[in-house]
């Protein structure tokens, strides 16, 4: 039986304004194997950037998984491309998707905004 794994996803953001509100995906426990996807939205139509981090349990860094545009090609770090999916509906709304999630994937996400 697979045990359970522990993904928790909080959001922070970068940007040259403090108005801006981000909605964030609560914590979730999953089991090995299963896609997993984190979602953020935020209400500022001018940060066209959206990034996305990992912080491991045993870390006090951030490690950039890849950052990408609304309706554009998304940009990956180097294996996480592989491990990962980023999508963009739009400038506001965001997805990070574990394609199948392991213990290796147990960690705080962090997504971002920014005007560049």
């Amino acid at each position: 039986m697979s045990s359970p794994l522990q993904i928790f996803a909080f959001f922070c953001f970068y940007c040259q304004t403090s108005a801006v509100r981000f909605q964030p995906s609560p914590a979730q426990i999953v089991t090995e194997s299963t896609e997993v996807q984190i979602t953020c939205s935020h209400d500022d139509s001018s940060l066209s950037v959206m990034l996305w981090y990992q912080q491991r349990e045993d870390s006090l860094s951030m490690t950039l998984i890849g950052y990408g545009y609304a309706n554009s090609e998304q940009n990956y770090e180097g294996q996480f491309e592989k491990e990962f999916e980023l999508t963009r509906e739009d400038t506001l709304t965001g997805a990070l998707t574990i394609r199948s999630a392991n213990p290796s994937h147990s960690a705080v996400y962090f997504c971002a905004a920014s005007t560049q």
